[in-house]
This record gives structure tokens, sequence and C-alpha cells, in this order.
């Protein structure tokens, strides 16, 4: 009975708890940034046992903050799925949900106040007409919201050449605004340009509610992510639709296969014109030839 006295009584200890939060919010952070990802590797990551890694999974698991993914691997043959963690729904409103009721709330006014009896169908071509934008106020708020990101870094990421640096650094800003950027490369070790490619991740999203229920929002970052970048972007999953992390395909392979072609079309067209300009200028006469000209 000593035993369990004193062991609540360390447990209740504040440096105890402080530690035990600190730790967590780490392990919470790569969660968000690399999950899909195991105990072993998180305890890697952060230099700690597996088992004491598993203590804090344990907790934020029976909280709902994360969730387990069983991952089966071709490698591991017929044996049982590994355990991969990842953030829920629940652990992105912990991260913060940037007043997203009130400005979901605020939209769907605006909304319902410029509904459609104003409007003159007459007025609007065929396809405007058939399909009308769901919410207009949405897409407004959307544009003005990332636009403000754009022109903050528009000019640093136009200076940058190589697009695997510019999504890097376009990932960085990301995650300095709270969307817990990151990048994934693909295919790499493929000796096909056209098959090589950078994913765009963002593990965590400050607007993921006013997305679902608006994906105008999602759109209009994909729009924005495509010129910052300079570059026609894909993307291929959204918090907002379901996903544990927002990833927008690269085709880093792809423009640089294009830059290469580029080049040699261009040295092409030079060695033309030298060859041209030397053909003209390499006119040989023959003695004889030149008696009779003279």
């Amino acid at each position: 009975m000593q035993f369990d006295v004193e062991t609540a009584a360390h447990s209740e200890d504040p440096s105890v708890l402080e530690s035990d939060s600190s730790t967590r919010d780490r392990v919470l952070q790569l969660v968000v940034a690399e999950g899909p990802i195991s105990a072993a590797q998180l305890g890697r990551k952060l230099s700690l046992t597996a088992a004491a890694v598993r203590r804090h999974l344990d907790t934020m698991t029976e909280q709902g903050i994360v969730e387990v993914k069983n991952i089966s691997s071709r490698s591991r043959g017929a044996g049982r799925p590994s355990r991969r963690y990842v953030i829920s729904s629940a652990g992105q409103q912990v991260l913060g949900n940037d007043y997203l009721n009130l400005v979901h709330t605020a939209l769907e006014v605006i909304d319902s106040r410029t509904a459609a009896p104003s409007e003159h169908p007459k007025d609007m071509g065929e396809d405007q007409a058939a399909a009308p934008e769901r919410s207009p106020a949405a897409r407004e708020v959307a544009r003005e919201y990332f636009s403000q990101f754009e022109e903050r870094y528009a000019a640093e990421l136009q200076a940058t050449e190589n697009l695997d640096e510019r999504t890097e650094k376009l990932a960085g800003f990301f995650n300095d605004h709270g969307f817990a950027g990151f990048t994934r490369l693909v295919g790499r070790d493929n000796p096909l340009l056209a098959m090589q490619s950078t994913q765009l991740c963002q593990g965590h999203c400050p607007i993921r509610e006013i997305a679902a229920a608006h994906p105008v929002f999602c759109e209009e970052e994909t729009k924005m992510i495509g010129r910052l970048l300079d570059v026609d972007v894909r993307r291929l999953s959204t918090q907002a639709a379901g996903a544990h992390v927002c990833t927008t395909h690269v085709p880093v392979g792809r423009e640089k296969l294009a830059e290469e072609r580029r080049a040699r079309a261009e040295q092409g067209d030079q060695t033309s014109a030298t060859a041209a300009m030397s053909g003209r200028k390499r006119i040989v006469i023959s003695p004889r030839q030149q008696e009779r000209l003279s």
C-alpha cells in the first residue's frame, strides 16, 4: 500500500507531468507530420524506446486524438499487418480550429441573403445557368484567404529556379502557418524522369471543417499552389474529404524532362545557325576560277 501512495505522489509531480506533456506534444507533432508512422519509427526519431512511445500513443488513442491504421506490406508476407498511427478528426480540432464555426455560420448567412432569386439566368451562359456557383461568398473568402499567403511568399519562391527547392520552401511556409507542411519524394530511383515527382503534404488543416462544408477552399488552395510553384499540380487527397493528410502531386520529373528538351532544342538551333553562318563564309575558289574572275 505504501508503494501505491508513493507512486501516486510521484505521478503528480509537476515536473514529471510537464515532461510527459512535452514528450506527448513531440510525439503528436511527428504523427501529424509523418503519419502513418509506427511506434518504432517514432522512437528512433525521438531517441525514445518503442515502449515509452506506445505509452503516449495509447493515451492519445484513448482520448481519440490519434487513431491506428493497420497497414499490410508485401515484404512482411502473410503475417499480421503493422500498426501505424495518424492524426484523427478530433486531434485536428485539438490542434486548432481557426474560428471555424463562426466563419461557417457567416458564410451561410451571406449566401442565404444573396440567393438565386436576385439572379437573371438570361444574363448568364448556358453552363452558368445550369450549374450556378453553390457558394459564391465562400469562393470569394477562399480567394482572399489564400491571396494573403500568396502575396507574402510569391517573390521569394519565384526567385528559386529549381522546382524541388521551391516545393521544399513552400512546405516550410505551410508549416510556419500551422499546416504541418512536409514533402515526400516519389519515384526518384526510376530512370524515367517523367515518373519522378514530389508530394507536397499538409498534416494539419486549420480550416478543415470549413473546407469540408465548402470545397472551394481546397480548389482555391490548389490553384494557389500551382501559381506559386509555376507548374500544373494535381490534388491527390484532402483532409476535408476524409484523408488524414492533404497531398498535392508536383510533377518534378516531367518539368525536368521538359527543361532538357528545351535545352536540346536551343542547342540545336544554335548549332544550325552556326553551321549556316559558317556555310556562307567558307567559299573556296581554285586558282583557275580566280583567273577567270580577275
